[in-house]
């Protein structure tokens, strides 16, 4: 992206022409002179400055200004010796190979008065210090750069995690930079949803501010993201492409569209390309037959819309969306962020690197209420009997996957029935136990340890609330089964036993969830054993539990297995 249009430069340059070079550099602005290409690629002063740039606020590198220092006779004019033209591309890969994180950089030429100079546009990353690659931490002082000293790279370190580069006001016009069909869209979509009579409609600035894309009638950069003109965006953010790709089992594309254009307009035709490729499908059910769609409307909403809030915007990417009729994979270009995890993401407090972003988004209602958007994606899948959304990061980028087509007829008849009654961890419980009748307890708590942070608490409140379910117990364990008279609706072929002392087995696993360990006193108590003698031979063929201490001093306790 530019950090200064051509026309500014031009005004530099021409300066260069009656001022000593060295009055015109600033913290903003430095010039250097290279013998060629093979010398600039060498120098390694260079990735200094962009390092010292990039930390304090940002700038540009004038490639082909000479020092004042080496000018005789104060023929100012011979400052402008220019560069010889290279590849802009190999330029900048060359120099963002020369520092740590990567820096999107971008290099260009300009032609003034028959010379070439080439200018290098250096971002300001906020989100994490820039170094050389052999670790040298710089900072713009005045017209110079410098390495930094210890204490204000602590400083520094501390001052990065309150940095929200969606919130920065741009000084750019706002008429002339927002696209009027995105602006017109987002408009009336905004009014209808909030109710407004023709009377009582704001005007279409006071529309801007009450939604945060400006700032006291500044344009912010979560604003120009937002309804934008794509080559604005392209100029003072950068470049934000977006993919959407259907490819059939037999590798054929189907849809392969890539675009660059603001949020609003892109929302609208990634759920274009969407609908596409949703199709329904016909499920049979007991004699009877059901029409579901391939995927869930509102769990791709969700996952888009995250996509978008959540990217790292200091660095160019691609969000993507690929459908393979198995399943669909959204991608967005950075890591998680302030402690979020693929373990823990559904727990995790919401964390917004991008937080005037996501509130301009909440503001329009395209996300309900921050912390949901996971779980909705989580539901949107499970109500058909589809598998929990897959998160994980890899290669700088967060990626989630949501199977496809795949629908268990007897869970989307019986949650389509009252789908209000069906939580994530009901509807992971439901799903694990169709067809296959009953898992153990420590099973069903692994699988929901994502969603919950007491697994024990959370299994009984759903047990206790879906009426399809129960528990049961044997010497080898606690199980969640299947009722007997829902065994046809589940498609279960085959009663899991129980015995007699069933019940006993999970009052005493309940006891020791909740109180850790228990006396054989203890559990004579709770069990209703007629003497300690009853419990000892409880106790001694449960293989779930195990006994620390001797005679009166002994405790049980339960066996963990990993969970």
């Amino acid at each position: 992206m530019r950090i200064k249009d051509q026309d500014s430069i031009r005004k530099i340059i021409t300066a260069c022409k009656v001022t000593p070079s060295e009055q015109l550099e600033s913290e903003e602005v430095e010039f250097k002179e290279y013998r060629d290409i093979h010398a600039l690629h060498n120098a390694k002063d260079l990735a200094e400055e962009v390092s010292a740039l990039a930390n304090f606020c940002g700038g540009i590198i004038i490639v082909g200004i000479k020092d004042s220092s080496n000018v005789a006779q104060q023929n100012w004019l011979s400052q402008l010796v220019g560069f010889e033209q290279g590849d802009t591309t190999e330029i900048e890969q060359r120099l963002k190979g020369k520092l740590k994180p990567s820096l999107e950089i971008y290099a260009e030429y300009l032609d003034f008065e028959s010379k070439f100079y080439l200018i290098i546009h250096v971002p300001h990353r906020r989100d994490s210090l820039i170094t050389t690659s052999s670790g040298k931490v710089c900072i713009r002082d005045g017209r110079s750069s410098r390495p930094m000293e210890p204490d204000e790279v602590r400083r520094a370190v501390n001052n990065l995690q309150n940095y929200d580069w969606s919130a920065d006001v741009l000084n750019l016009d706002v008429d002339n930079c927002l696209d009027p069909i995105a602006l017109g869209g987002a408009y009336d979509d905004y009014c209808i949803r909030k109710n407004f009579s023709t009377e009582s409609r704001p005007d279409k600035y006071a529309f801007l501010e009450a939604i945060g894309a400006t700032n006291n009638g500044s344009l912010t950069k979560a604003g120009l993201l937002f309804l934008g003109k794509s080559s604005f965006i392209k100029q003072w953010l950068g470049a934000y492409e977006y993919r959407f790709s259907w490819k059939t089992r037999s590798g054929s594309l189907l849809i392969n569209e890539v675009w660059e254009d603001c949020i609003w307009r892109s929302i609208g035709f990634a759920k274009e390309h969407f609908n596409l490729c949703n199709v329904n499908q016909d499920i049979k059910f007991k004699d009877k037959s059901y029409s579901a769609t391939i995927l869930d409307s509102q769990a791709f909403h969700e996952a888009f819309v995250n996509s978008i809030v959540h990217r790292d915007y200091s660095i160019d990417g691609m969000i993507s969306v690929d459908f393979d009729s198995a399943k669909m994979t959204i991608t967005n270009p950075g890591s998680f962020y302030g402690g979020v995890t693929s373990e823990n993401i559904v727990l995790h407090q919401p964390r917004h690197r991008n937080k005037a972003l996501a509130k301009l988004m909440m503001q329009f209602q395209l996300v309900d209420r921050a912390g949901m958007g996971v779980k909705r994606m989580g539901l949107g899948s499970l109500i058909y009997g589809r598998e929990f959304p897959k998160f994980r990061e890899s290669f700088n980028c967060v990626e989630v996957a949501m199977q496809a087509e795949s629908v268990l007829p007897g869970i989307f008849v019986l949650v389509q029935g009252n789908p209000e009654l069906f939580g994530l961890v009901d509807l992971i419980l439901i799903n694990s136990l169709f067809r296959k009748g009953a898992i153990s307890v420590n099973e069903a708590q692994r699988r929901i340890r994502h969603l919950s942070e007491n697994y024990w608490i959370s299994l009984k409140e759903s047990v206790n609330r879906i009426e399809q379910i129960e528990f049961c117990g044997s010497n080898d364990g606690v199980y969640i089964r299947v009722s007997p008279k829902w065994n046809a609706f589940f498609d279960i072929r085959k009663t899991f036993p129980v015995t007699t002392t069933s019940m006993k087995h999970v009052k005493l696993y309940d006891y020791l969830m909740e109180f850790g360990e228990a006396s054989n006193d203890d559990i004579t108590t709770l069990l209703e054993h007629k003497n300690s003698a009853h419990t000892s031979t409880f106790l001694r063929n449960a293989k779930y539990v195990y006994r620390t201490g001797r005679s009166r001093n002994s405790r049980w306790l339960i066996k963990k297995d990993g969970v």
